[in-house]
């Protein structure tokens, strides 16, 4: 660019030398009168001068030789020129029928172009093609879709234009990967050949009600953009026989400290640093380093599963999400509390993203996360939990065998305010530790790759309002998604599928709602392994 930058300066020089009445003179833009009606200009010269073209092109190529300046903040308005260019373009690449609709919609979505990102999802849609699940899960992750259930059940928010804009593009997103839901009746919660509770059934119908009643306030309000979001609902399997404890109120006990009380002597010691991950290190960036913690074996004692001791799990299937299950009474509740007690022991970290804007309001808008606890849990502990589940778990997934739980756990904590956005789920390979004591991130054989292809969301209390996991599914009215909310159980798993574009399931973790008394939500997440290719034994 130097030749562009001698001229650039020589002008600046002349102007400043000819005085106030010169400079402006020579400053003032040629105005194109384009669009107006009078002509269409015949030469380039008209509207931009030669040497402001050859500095465009200049500043163009040398963006392109460093893309990663062109995210920065400093390019919002270039990102934006360049886009609308590119629309009033008619020639060259631009005009090809083979252009790459997975790029063009990541380029619609980068920029905010949510219509753009519609058309063209539509036009993958009609071409009956299917993304890639990293673009699948970049698309949704660029959104930040939060559907703010919690609050507006609550009365305190009611959704914008903006957000409801975000939710049909997120729509359309679903309808090029997934199947559309058709059900016009509202399923009932406990609408399960595995359940014969019929206590539970009726509690849970008496909760379907009253969700029903706050849905219909939320979606009719004339203050609420229509047709964004049909809340169904919440599957709620507790059930109030007698078998079912009362709720145990799992955070008063932390804050007032008889849970720390209660946990043996020397649980603390017996959990070490394995890796600690600077925050600008972190993928995407941090503000917090990420610590991984690992246990010693009986560090958390489980009952064998066969012992009496145990708890006897069940199997129940969701009636319209498909690929949803719920796994009751995998954890009994003293052993979700020692989880509990622990992750505080040791302590959770906060989790806040470097995302573009800074601090800006812009980016205050954006999903507040939970704080975690990154926790490779010892053998003992993860043979001890399969052994619970595993008789629930598909043996095999197109020809790809099941080979237990993923030993990385993500403990969390939600406090009223805190949301998990919209997002699916990635794969992840089985995390382990390496001889010198150190975090293994793929600790699958070398000749014998793991992926996962399931969610295991552990539930560790029940003692909050809302907080439920929300599953998104597109309904047959276009532009609007049907939201089914799973209650959370003490000691339950929810177990859904991921790791492939097809069968993926959108979801979120929906805010706990703020009480009188102060509240949380704790929950794991893991994953469980399979073979990556078919075949083997």
């Amino acid at each position: 660019m130097s030749k562009s930058k001698q001229k650039r300066k020589a002008q600046q020089s002349q102007l400043q030398q000819a005085g106030g009445a010169a400079k402006k003179a020579k400053t003032t833009p040629v105005l194109s009168t384009v669009g107006v009606g009078a002509f269409e200009p015949k030469f380039l010269s008209t509207v931009v001068a030669e040497e402001d073209l050859e500095i465009t092109v200049d500043t163009l190529r040398a963006l392109v030789e460093n893309p990663g300046l062109i995210k920065s903040k400093a390019c919002k308005d270039l990102r934006t020129a360049v886009f609308e260019f590119r629309k009033a373009c008619t020639t060259g690449f631009n005009a090809a029928g083979d252009s790459n609709l997975t790029s063009r919609i990541s380029g619609a979505l980068a920029d905010g172009g949510h219509t753009e990102a519609r058309v063209l999802l539509s036009e993958m849609r009609i071409r009956q093609q299917k993304p890639k699940l990293g673009a699948l899960c970049r698309w949704v992750r660029d959104l930040d879709v939060i559907s703010g259930l919690a609050e507006q059940r609550g009365g305190l928010a009611r959704r914008t234009e903006a957000q409801a804009e975000t939710l049909k593009v997120l729509d359309a997103i679903l309808r090029v990967t997934g199947p559309v839901d058709y059900s016009s009746a509202t399923p009932s919660p406990t609408d399960d050949e595995d359940d014969d509770d019929d206590d539970g059934n009726a509690a849970a119908a008496a909760a379907a009600a009253v969700t029903a009643a706050v849905t219909a306030e939320v979606v009719s309000s004339p203050q609420e953009p229509a047709g964004t979001l049909s809340v169904r609902p919440a599957w709620d399997l507790r059930g109030a026989s007698s078998h079912h404890h009362p709720r145990r109120m799992v955070y008063s006990s932390v804050l007032d400290g008889t849970l720390a009380s209660s946990m043996p002597a020397g649980l603390r010691g017996q959990f070490r640093v394995i890796q600690t991950v600077p925050g600008p290190e972190r993928n995407p960036p941090n503000k917090h380093p990420a610590t991984v913690y690992a246990s010693r074996d009986g560090a958390i004692a489980l009952a064998p599963a066969t012992s009496p001791h145990a708890p006897k799990t069940t199997h129940h299937s969701h009636p319209t999400v498909p690929g949803l299950h719920l796994l009751r009474d995998v954890l009994s509740a003293g052993e979700c509390e020692r989880i509990i007690g622990a992750a505080e022991g040791v302590g959770f970290a906060p989790d806040a993203p470097v995302r573009p804007g800074g601090d800006s309001p812009a980016a205050a808008e954006n999903s507040v996360l939970a704080h975690n606890f990154y926790w490779v849990v010892d053998e003992e502990f993860c043979r001890g939990l399969w052994a619970r589940v595993e008789p629930f778990v598909p043996e095999r997934v197109g020809g790809r065998k099941v080979r237990g739980l993923n030993r990385r756990f993500r403990v969390y904590r939600y406090v009223p305010g805190a949301e998990y956005r919209a997002h699916i789920d990635g794969a992840w390979p089985p995390s382990g530790i390496l001889p010198d004591d150190t975090y293994q991130y793929d600790a699958s054989p070398p000749d014998a790759k793991q992926s996962s292809l399931f969610t295991f969301l552990v539930y560790l209390n029940d003692d909050f309002s809302a907080g439920e996991t929300t599953f998104f599914l597109p309904s047959s009215r276009e532009g609007t998604l049907n939201a089914y909310p799973v209650r959370p159980i003490q000691g339950s798993v929810a177990m859904f599928p991921h790791g492939e574009t097809e069968g993926s399931l959108l979801h979120e973790g929906t805010g706990v709602m703020r009480e009188e008394k102060p509240t949380a939500k704790y929950v794991i997440r893991t994953d469980v392994e399979y073979d990556v290719d078919p075949g083997r034994d």
